[in-house]
């Protein structure tokens, strides 16, 4: 499909009208129009075109690269349809093929061996203005790029990738979503990148939500992560970070952005839980951001687990790898998360919360829950250090710690600010910590005994959600005094209505959903529907089944349940997703 422009010359002056164009949709897979992947005209997509890739017993096998630019309002949608199950498609770069289109779009030496989905420019005559938008990976599996594996390149050619590959790998884009996709066993997760000169060169608006990647990195490197972002704002909410593969001893999260926010997610500890450090490519505009020197993490669980020796202590790394005259020096502002270590002295002998690379740098605790236990085959767990070589810590109110923690080592150069003293415990009270169930237990005195957060962050960064397993989030409001620290509020049980009502997944499609729900039943007619929370509070909303729809736009991102009565009297109870 293709724009047209209508030209009106007149004396001194011209004036452009652009024709109205209707996008189209793709849809690949058994049955439908199109068999593979490299039957879509990926080149010629714009904005508001959709591609569904339909789940099929089979993975689909082809590397794909993108230049498209939609628009805020009608991005390009790249979109798996699960199975009736809730497999996702899976799209593999194990003997993965470059489709003939692609032939001269990009180079072949440089850039064709680095991603399954490879997000770049291509060739255009206005090469250095030109830059791919406003793009959505949504419902995939996306896994086999790493350097083991090999793939046919767009000259018949096979190669291995190369050992910085991603599954989504974009050398520049503006506005890029990456949501309910598993990603895994690839040299990388999701990269993006930017090369300054103009704004036209770089990355922006990097969205990463409801997604679980894990078991990526490289066997004894360093340098790939399961995210590694350098754009203008970066978002990464609502996801399960998982470690990487053994033998890597890179990031779970690595991050060179401006505008972080890391927050409502599950994260992994790996040689490094996250890396957050100085800009590279496009520096001169990064570091030029107002916001690129403060980070924000908050309301995500960490777990680190040192049973055996990784190449590192899976700590949270702030300010600068090489440059310190580009590293972060500004504050790291870390609320309301829970951390859990579980470790052995005979394997580490202590382990670091933070590793800041300058005295320029700060952290700032607030309500926090950091609880460190033994393995399971320990006799002793490791030391807990707040702080590793530099930098100042600020414990505000009211942070929970170990019993038994330090503040650092001797001769360190850290600093340590205790403006409100933290509570100190042997437990916090968890549910179950061995069974990874961090939610508070009735009787914990972390409930209830959150300190107020500065107004720049509750105004800014309001704790309106937590993590939900796995990889999505519930809302969040303080139910009692005052908010719960850590990253879990507590509220009791599941009310108790729901206990006679049946729930049947398959009832409700698309769901995830955004905007709207399809029932899916042969009970008859809908008599009412009601929306509850996981708490088993219902959400006071009008719900109007026309034509079993169910219009849900006015709900926050997270999971709920559905209460359908029905005119038999028959009630079910369906839950969905809205993202």
């Amino acid at each position: 499909m293709q724009k047209f422009l209508l030209f009106l010359l007149l004396p001194g002056f011209s004036l452009f009208f652009q024709a109205s164009v209707k996008a189209a949709d793709y849809h690949i897979g058994p049955g439908q129009p199109y068999t593979e992947l490299g039957d879509v005209p990926w080149i010629s997509l714009q904005a508001g075109d959709r591609v569904f890739i339909h789940w099929r017993s089979t993975p689909y096998a082809a590397k794909i690269f993108l230049r498209a630019q939609g628009s805020p309002d009608n991005p390009v949608l790249i979109s798996g349809i699960p199975d009736s199950d809730g497999n996702l498609p899976v799209i593999t770069g194990e003997n993965a093929t470059t489709d003939e289109q692609f032939v001269g779009y990009f180079n072949s030496t440089w850039t064709e061996d680095l991603g399954l989905f490879l997000i770049y420019r291509g060739p255009d005559d206005d090469y250095y203005n030109y830059t791919p938008s406003n793009i959505i990976f949504e419902n995939l599996e996306l896994t086999g790029v790493k350097p083991e594996n090999t793939f046919t390149d767009q000259f018949g050619n096979t190669r291995n990738y190369n050992t910085f590959s991603s599954a989504i790998h974009a050398l520049i884009v503006h506005g890029l979503t990456v949501r309910h996709c598993k990603i895994h066993d690839n040299a990388q997760g999701i990269f993006t990148n930017s090369y300054g000169g103009g704004m036209a060169q770089m990355s922006t608006n990097l969205l990463i939500e409801y997604n679980e990647i894990w078991d990526n990195g490289n066997l004894d490197s360093g340098h790939e992560h399961n995210i590694y972002a350098q754009s203008l704002g970066t978002t990464i909410q609502y996801n399960r970070i998982g470690r990487l593969k053994a033998g890597s001893w890179g990031a779970s999260i690595k991050d060179r952005s401006s505008g972080t926010l890391i927050r409502y997610n599950w994260i992994e500890a790996s040689a490094r839980t996250l890396d957050l450090v100085e800009a590279e490519d496009g520096w001169e505009i990064t570091t030029a951001q107002p916001d690129y020197h403060d980070i924000y993490v908050y309301g995500n669980v960490f777990t680190n687990y040192l049973d055996i020796e990784p190449h590192g202590i899976g700590n949270i790394h702030y300010g600068y790898d090489n440059s310190p005259d580009l590293g972060k020096e500004g504050t790291l502002y870390f609320f309301n998360n829970t951390v859990y270590f579980e470790t052995d002295q005979d394997v580490f002998w202590y382990v670091y919360l933070f590793d800041l690379s300058s005295n320029t740098c700060s952290v700032a605790m607030y309500n926090n829950i950091v609880h460190a236990l033994p393995t399971s085959t320990a006799t002793t767990p490791s030391e807990l250090r707040l702080m590793a070589s530099y930098g100042s810590l600020y414990l505000y109110a009211n942070n929970w710690l170990q019993q038994d923690y330090l503040d650092t080592y001797p001769g360190s150069e850290a600093q340590i600010h205790v403006l409100e003293q933290p509570l100190v415990g042997i437990a916090p009270g968890f549910m179950d910590a061995t069974a990874e169930d961090f939610t508070l237990q009735s009787n914990s005195n972390c409930i209830d005994a959150a300190g107020p957060l500065p107004p720049e962050l509750e105004q800014n960064h309001p704790l309106d959600y937590q993590y939900l397993k796995h990889a999505s989030a519930i809302s969040r409001e303080a139910l009692g005094a005052a908010m719960d620290l850590g990253a879990f509020e507590y509220s009791g049980p599941v009310h108790s209505s729901f206990t006679y009502v049946t729930s049947v997944p398959s009832m409700l499609y698309p769901n995830p959903a955004h905007t709207t729900l399809y029932i899916n039943s042969d009970k008859g007619a809908i008599k009412a529907c009601q929306v509850f929370d996981l708490r088993g509070r219902r959400i006071p909303m009008e719900l109007i089944a026309r034509n079993r729809a169910i219009q849900i736009a006015a709900l926050k991102p997270g999971m709920y349940f559905l209460q359908v009565e029905f005119a038999s009297g028959e009630k079910q109870l369906l839950k969905f997703q809205k993202y």
